[in-house]
């Protein structure tokens, strides 16, 4: 009996992790805050949103909410980190080990775009010089 009343738990447990994560990116298509936010600032405004404690007393984000408070007070990330930190909706210790969990979580997000330089094409040889003949002494110097 006991068995069964666990799994049920952790079903339900991922059930409700799984609606968040599924609400979370049908956000994504949205016109509101986030839609502006550029890649970078949505991937942090991800991080933010799946690092939020939803065991807690407190409403989680939304992450048009969670762009609103970066655009609002022209804060930076870390300003609206430690807000939601004293709301008690997230638990990391920093903004930095909050979007290392989603990047662990979310490889093919967290790849940077490829900014290599494009090789650079061999010049072509100049051609060589051709001398040019000596010119002619002139008589009576």
């Amino acid at each position: 009996m006991r068995n069964a009343i666990h799994v049920s738990r952790v079903v339900l447990a991922v059930a409700v992790a799984l609606g968040i994560a599924v609400s979370a990116w049908a956000q994504t298509t949205g016109t509101g805050a986030f839609a502006s936010l550029s890649p970078g600032d949505q991937k942090i405004a991800r991080a933010l949103f799946e690092a939020q404690n939803t065991s807690g007393g407190a409403t989680p984000l939304t992450l048009d909410q969670i762009a609103e408070k970066k655009k609002a007070g022209h804060t930076g990330w870390g300003e609206v980190f430690k807000q939601m930190k004293a709301q008690g909706l997230v638990t990391d210790k920093n903004l930095g080990q909050a979007v290392s969990s989603f990047e662990r979580h979310h490889p093919e997000l967290a790849a940077k775009p490829d900014v290599s330089k494009p090789e650079k094409l061999e010049k072509p040889d100049k051609p060589e010089k051709i001398d040019k003949p000596a010119r002619p002494e002139r008589p009576g110097r």
